[in-house]
């Protein structure tokens, strides 16, 4: 927007210095004039856009147009600049001078006026629209930013609420343990010190006593397996979940294959493997027309290996959706990286790395 301003600029100035060349010889006095002239548009257009630098511009000119009528067409500058700051009073007033000091060629001036305050009130109006959608641009940036914390923030909370609910689990399962079957156990061991003492004396109290052990230890192992039973969850998230869901799915054969050690996989890690199998199965159904599908999973000391493999139809661009790049931000918030081709069917290689610090391995995307 200041490069056309300028360039319209540059255009009046050498207009009014041709005229001088052909009407009189330049001296230091003309050349001074221009030269303030010129100083005051680039002080407004560089340094300080404002009214008052309209203003004193204004005066400059008058002055000038004043002693010599030849810079009377200066004042072009002046109504492009009241127009472009909205002072159409100093449009009005520049009219009247320009009246009043000219003698000839009104008409064509005018025209001219009419002219460049159009020109500088669209100039104004796009300035504004620009103004405008860059203020919409930056908004949405920040609040782009924004969400990104926010999201990162949420991450970190749902990772420090999950160890907070696993501590107070801790906690709450060694408190039933010990107030329980700790005390239970204590109980049942002084009964059977008593009845090892009474043994031979009077056996008869003894076998009561050892019968009443019995039947303690008998309810704290009972107590001990409801425990057992209420940590362990419901649902396996491990290779039998995986065989289940993938036993559930009907859409073409499925050849799955395991090796390694899984239990060295997390539960964090083995739910982002289950998500991402879920979500492959359902882009193979959606889009792939295939009739066969491979599945692998590969763990090592280093990292666990996922492989998904059809001979669907492919595409011939890759065009990530919330399925790819949901897959995608789980790999990576488990440090992994995620590789996608489009050849010969349709492949995601999914690398996650055992250590916790995590570590980007590869990521590429073949279309």
């Amino acid at each position: 927007m200041k490069k056309i301003n300028y360039i319209l600029k540059i255009i009046f100035f050498i207009y009014i210095l041709s005229q001088r060349q052909v009407n009189a010889v330049l001296d230091y006095k003309i050349v001074s004039i221009v030269l303030i002239a010129a100083s005051i548009c680039i002080v407004k257009e560089k340094i300080n856009d404002s009214l008052y630098v309209v203003i004193i511009e204004f005066i400059i000119i008058s002055m000038s147009a004043y002693m010599y009528s030849s810079f009377i067409p200066l004042y072009v500058i002046s109504v492009f600049d009241f127009t472009y700051e909205e002072c159409y009073i100093g449009v009005v007033i520049t009219a009247a001078i320009t009246i009043y000091l000219s003698k000839a060629n009104m008409e064509n001036l005018f025209i001219f006026y009419i002219m460049v305050a159009i020109i500088a009130f669209l100039l104004r109006a796009f300035n504004a629209k620009e103004q405008f959608y860059t203020k919409i641009i930056d908004s949405e940036r920040r609040l782009r930013y924004e969400l990104e914390d926010t999201k990162i923030q949420l991450l970190n909370s749902s990772k420090e609420v999950v160890h907070i609910a696993e501590i107070k689990e801790r906690n709450r399962i060694a408190r039933d343990i010990h107030d329980n079957i700790g005390h239970s156990i204590a109980g049942i061991f002084m009964q059977l010190q008593v009845a090892l003492k009474l043994y031979g004396k009077d056996d008869i109290k003894a076998k009561e006593i050892l019968k009443n052990s019995i039947e303690g230890l008998s309810n704290s192992l009972k107590l001990l397996r409801e425990t057992v039973h209420n940590i362990k969850p419901k649902e396996n998230l491990g290779i039998e979940y995986i065989t289940s869901i993938l036993d559930n799915f009907k859409f073409c054969q499925l050849e799955f294959k395991h090796t390694g050690d899984i239990s060295m996989v997390s539960p964090r890690h083995m739910e982002t493997i289950v998500t991402n199998i879920k979500e492959a199965l359902t882009n193979i159904t959606k889009y792939s027309s295939a009739t066969k599908a491979y599945i692998s999973i590969e763990v090592n000391e280093k990292y666990i290996r996922l492989y998904i493999k059809d001979n669907g139809v492919g595409s011939k661009k890759i065009k990530e959706g919330l399925g790819l790049s949901g897959m995608r931000e789980r790999v990576r918030n488990v440090g992994g990286s995620i590789s996608i081709s489009n050849e010969d069917g349709f492949l995601i290689v999914c690398i996650i790395p055992i250590d916790s610090k995590g570590g980007k391995i590869f990521e590429t995307t073949n279309s």
